[in-house]
């Protein structure tokens, strides 16, 4: 008999003082590109903890979403991907 593999996706969770939060499930991956960092984040990334002004490509089964002027705090721990926007970033 043979073993099905399942799929694992990765949780975004956007959080902003202005729009409250917004939760993507099953995300493929996060790209996370600003001045310091340019980092691909997939399933079961090492647990990481950031800052990051630039932009943010959240990779779904169905769709790519694409953020610019992202200012925010973000940490990613057990395929879950938590963004903190600050209040001037230009995402609402």
């Amino acid at each position: 008999m043979k073993k099905q593999l399942q799929k694992k996706y990765i949780e975004v969770i956007l959080i902003s003082f202005a729009t409250g939060y917004e939760v993507f499930h099953d995300v493929h991956m996060v790209r996370l590109k600003d001045k310091k960092s340019n980092l691909l984040i997939m399933v079961d990334y090492m647990p990481t903890l950031g800052e990051m002004d630039g932009e943010l490509e959240i990779v779904t089964d169905n769709d790519v979403r694409k953020l610019e002027g992202v200012k925010g705090f973000y940490c990613i721990k057990n395929n879950v991907f938590k963004l903190l926007l600050k209040e001037d970033s230009e995402v609402g």
